[in-house]
């Protein structure tokens, strides 16, 4: 297996593990080199430090990540995690048409994460969850159990076995864990045509900061509304959370947001929510919501 211009392209693994590729070709890693936004940010890519880690060649390096030079247009792709060494390995032991390397314990640690993703690693590393073992793969790549492949005639004699999917996503540690960002209405009261309170945003167990990362537009948006009777937006209120101005939430953190608004025989319920966006705020992502009945 060649590095350069002899490298195939994602497209190519695809013929065999469909699935994976699948999920790959929809994840933030496959779009992270050609998406508007890291565009704009580094002026049409003359920011060349960033390529490294949205272009990579391979993470298996003691040096500096280097950018691929060619398929550039296809991100954080199969052989930046797999390629190594002319050979392609995983975490569990397989046979193919390709040179493969014996089972590599390094794609079960955070550590392969944090090739790139490095401020949100060190802070993992100083987290409990850290002693508990549990992994970035164990948030952002949900386990499932199914064939490496799906290619005829292989998948046919190929044995289901624990895997992960490759979906790299925010929103996939939420499923079945509502409650690793936890809202809480407190101190809620009405007197004089007003209702105030104070909503507490509370990062229960996500083992970095919300937002986190190194570099780019990383904004988190709490906000709370006050609602009709019809679900119609009366008064609302907006507070952002950067890295950058200090208001990231961190593991274990607590954030008391205080709101006022104005009563009104219409006014139904307060709904609060914790949005993660983009730069151009057209890629949102909810994070947790409640509801607190007036």
């Amino acid at each position: 297996m060649e590095k350069g211009t002899k490298s195939p392209r994602a497209e190519r693994c695809g013929d065999c593990h469909r699935d994976i590729y699948a999920e790959w070709k929809d994840s933030p890693h496959a779009s992270s080199f050609i998406n508007s936004a890291f565009r704009e940010e580094t002026n049409e890519y003359q920011f060349t430090f960033c390529i490294g880690c949205h272009a990579p060649e391979t993470i298996f390096t003691n040096e500096k990540i280097a950018p691929r030079s060619v398929n550039r247009e296809e991100g954080v792709n199969c052989n930046t995690c797999h390629l190594n060494d002319c050979k392609l390995s995983g975490p569990t032991p397989a046979h193919g048409p390709h040179p493969i390397a014996e089972k590599n314990p390094f794609f079960r640690t955070s550590e392969l994460c944090g090739k790139c993703h490095i401020s949100t690693f060190l802070a993992w590393q100083k987290s409990d969850t850290a002693e508990g073992r549990k992994t970035c793969q164990d948030c952002h790549m949900p386990a499932i159990k199914r064939k490496l492949i799906q290619d005829d005639p292989w998948q046919k004699i190929y044995p289901k076995r624990d895997g992960k999917q490759h979906l790299f996503s925010s929103l996939a540690m939420f499923h079945g864990n509502e409650n690793l960002l936890k809202l809480s209405f407190i101190q809620v009261t009405r007197s004089e045509g007003k209702i105030k309170g104070v909503l507490e945003l509370e990062n229960t167990d996500i083992p970095h900061s919300v937002p986190t990362g190194d570099y780019g537009y990383r904004e988190v948006i709490v906000t709370t509304e006050l609602l009709d009777k019809t679900g119609q937006i009366i008064d609302l209120k907006k507070e952002s959370l950067f890295i950058e101005l200090k208001t990231a939430l961190p593991y274990k953190g607590k954030k008391c947001i205080p709101f006022c608004f104005g009563w009104n025989e219409n006014s139904s319920v307060i709904k609060a929510t914790v949005i993660r966006t983009s730069f151009h705020k057209d890629r949102n992502i909810l994070l947790s919501e409640t509801i607190h009945k007036l």
